[in-house]
C-alpha cells in the first residue's frame, strides 16, 4: 500500500485501566494501537516477550497471538484503538477478538500490508502517541460534524510519522533482503520463483526465503504478490485496460484468480476498487 492509499477506518478507541492480566492469549481480527499513557506492563506477541512502559506504543497485525500480564497494586492506564488501515464497505463495527483456537481467518477485514507494520512492532519512546489517542477519543465521543473524517485523517498522520520512528531492537535487513525487494518491484509483472532468485543472489531458496521472512515479517512469495497488486492499483486507476487484459499483463493464469487474490489482499474486488479511486 502506498501512502496516498492509506485511509485509516477506526472501530474503536478508549483509555483503559488495567490492573487484571489476560488468562489466556487473544487474536484480533483488526488492527490494534496500544500506547501505555501510566505505568508498565509485559505483553508476550507471537512468541516474543515485551516490556511497555510510560510513552510506549504497541502496534499488532491482525492474526498476531497477544497477552497482556498486568500487576494488580500497579494498574496502567493506556490507551486502545482498533481500526483498519482502509474504509471498505461494511466493515465500520467493532470486531471482538477471538481465542487463537476460535478464531476464524475469513472474518479479516484486511490481510496485514507489507508497507504498514506487517509484523507486532514495539516503539519505546512516542510521547506524542497520547495526544493524539486523547484527541482521537475526544472526537469520537463528541461526534460532531465530520468526526469520522477527522479522525481517520488524524489516524493516518500518526501511522505514518509512527512508521518513521525506530523500532525497539530494530537492525537494518542484509544486503540480500534489499537486493531481493528491489528485484521483485522492479519484476513485479514477471512470476519469478524461489529458484531464481537463488541461482541469481547466490542463495540456497531455502535460506533466501527464511531470511527475507526474518528480516520483513512475510514470505518472498506474499511479497511478490503485493508488488504485483500494487502495479494492478496503478494500471487500474491510470490506464483504460479492462480485468482480463491487467490479469495477463502482470502474468495470472486467468482473470478469476487475479480478482480473487486482489479482493483477498485490497479488500475490494477490482472493479470496486477503480470505481472508488476515480
Amino acid at each position: 500500500m502506498l501512502a496516498s492509499e492509506l485511509n485509516p477506518y477506526i472501530r474503536f478507541v478508549e483509555l483503559r485501566h488495567c490492573a487484571v492480566s489476560y488468562k489466556t492469549p487473544l487474536k484480533a481480527y483488526d488492527y490494534r494501537l496500544f500506547a501505555i499513557a501510566e505505568g508498565d506492563c509485559t505483553v508476550f506477541v507471537t512468541g516474543r516477550e515485551l516490556s511497555l512502559g510510560k510513552d510506549s506504543c504497541l502496534v499488532v497485525p491482525p492474526a498476531c497471538e497477544y497477552r497482556f500480564i498486568f500487576n494488580e497494586h500497579s494498574p496502567v492506564s493506556l490507551y486502545n484503538i482498533n481500526f483498519s488501515l482502509r474504509y471498505l464497505p461494511g466493515n465500520g463495527k467493532a470486531i471482538r477478538p477471538d481465542a487463537p483456537e476460535r478464531f476464524d481467518p475469513d472474518k479479516m477485514p484486511e490481510e496485514p500490508d507489507h508497507a504498514f507494520f506487517p509484523v507486532p512492532t514495539l516503539i519505546e519512546k512516542a510521547p506524542d502517541v497520547l495526544s493524539w489517542a486523547a484527541e482521537l477519543l475526544r472526537e469520537r465521543e463528541e461526534r460532531e460534524r465530520g468526526f469520522q473524517e477527522i479522525c481517520s485523517a488524524l489516524l493516518k498522520a500518526m501511522l505514518l510519522r509512527l512508521n518513521r520512528m525506530p523500532r525497539a531492537g530494530e537492525k537494518s535487513a542484509p544486503a540480500p533482503v534489499a537486493l531481493v525487494k528491489r528485484y521483485l518491484e522492479e519484476h513485479c509483472r514477471e512470476t519469478v520463483t524461489g529458484e531464481e532468485l537463488g541461482a541469481r543472489f547466490g542463495y540456497h531458496p531455502y535460506y533466501l526465503n527464511r531470511l527475507f521472512r526474518q528480516h520483513t515479517g512475510q514470505t518472498i512469495h506474499l511479497y511478490q504478490m503485493q508488488c504485483r497488486m500494487k502495479e494492478a492499483c496503478r494500471m487500474l486507476t491510470q490506464t483504460q485496460m479492462n480485468v482480463g487484459e491487467i490479469a495477463a499483463a502482470l502474468g495470472f493464469s486467468s482473470a478469476s484468480y487475479f480478482c480473487e487474490l486482489f479482493r483477498k489482499l485490497r479488500g475490494v474486488p477490482p472493479l470496486r476498487y477503480r470505481e472508488g479511486m476515480r
